[in-house]
């Protein structure tokens, strides 16, 4: 099989969670969707060195740190200004309602602490691969998950990391 082939097998295995990771970090789809594509690019360019090794932690590391860099420049491109209308309390929106919820509170937490968090439970990573992942020590990446944790409990009133991942894993 040609590094070609390999490659493109790999992608289309990986979309979807690169995508998801993406849209974590970015909180827009938009956004999301060029920076797993832009990973993907990087990560071709060096196929040849790490498709024997561990090329999805090579790609999480492209999208951490693309996704870090982006954020550090001034511009960010658009920004919307419309607020979503008031939601109606309805059991049957509960789930739309609590992702929303979600939304709106990792969108206030810092990069690097929306970076943590994500990473730690919804993609149940070490706090030592996420520091890998980030570019810093372990100590910060206890810090921004403490303090993000914190903020998320604060804005929507988790009681733990694990009902926090529990929604994460319900998809919400």
């Amino acid at each position: 099989m040609t590094a070609e082939d390999d490659f493109d097998e790999f992608v289309r295995a990986r979309w979807t969670a690169t995508a998801r990771l993406a849209y974590a970090l970015t909180l827009d789809h938009q956004k999301a969707e060029d920076l797993a594509q832009d990973a993907f690019t990087k990560l071709w360019f060096h196929w040849q060195k790490v498709r024997d090794g561990n090329p999805e932690a090579y790609l999480r590391k492209i999208i951490a740190s693309t996704f870090l860099s982006a954020r550090r420049r001034r511009w960010q491109g658009e920004r919307p200004t419309e607020t979503p209308p008031e939601t109606v309390v309805d059991p049957a929106t509960v789930q739309v309602d609590e992702r929303l919820a979600i939304h709106q509170a990792m969108a206030r937490l810092s990069p690097r602490q929306r970076a943590a968090v994500y990473l730690r439970y919804a993609e149940d990573l070490s706090e030592r691969t996420v520091a890998d992942l980030l570019g810093c020590s372990v100590g910060a990446v206890k810090q921004h998950t403490r303090r993000g944790l914190e903020a998320l409990r604060t804005d929507i009133t988790f009681a733990t990391p694990d009902e926090l991942a529990d929604l994460t894993e319900r998809g919400i």
